[in-house]
Order: C-alpha cells, then structure tokens, then sequence
C-alpha cells in the first residue's frame, strides 16, 4: 500500500469518530443533497418552467433520499477499504 493510501486510511479514521450517523447526515443529506436541490433548481430557473412549490418539495425529497444513499454507500466504501488495509498491515 503506497503513502497516499495509507494518508486516506488514517484521515478516515479521524472522519469515522464522528459515527456513522453524523457522517451520513453531514455528508450525504447536507453536502449531496444540498448540492443536488441547489443546480436542479437552478437548472429549472434557467432551463425549465421556474421552481414552484410542488417541485421543490420534489427536489427536497430527492436530495434527502439521495443524500443518505450517498452517504450511507460512501460510509460502506471506507470502511470496506480501511478493514481492508488493516487485514493487509
């Protein structure tokens, strides 16, 4: 295992200390589905019909959904890699 695998591993083990639910609900529901409700809307302002109410309780749904999905696979993929480095060490 090269440096920077080794850097990523033990960054995540700092990250991981804040738990799994924290985790998912800052970086998935917060960063990806904030990120996701903002260019979806502002893709309909430039490029559809304008947002409106019903569209974004829409948006807000996805993104939260979508959001821990992402969070919880990416929780899944680090530890998966950081129990593998251990198993390797």
């Amino acid at each position: 295992m090269n440096e920077r695998q080794k850097l990523v591993n033990e960054r995540w083990k700092k990250t991981r200390s804040m738990g799994q639910f924290k985790y998912i609900l800052y970086y998935g529901v917060l960063g990806y589905g904030s990120v996701f409700i903002l260019f979806s809307s502002l893709m309909d302002v430039f490029f559809g019909e304008g947002v409106t109410g019903p569209i974004l309780l829409e948006k807000l749904i996805i993104g939260v959904v979508g959001g821990f999905i992402f969070g919880s696979l990416t929780w899944w993929l680090n530890e998966r890699r950081l129990s593998r480095y251990q198993e390797n060490r």
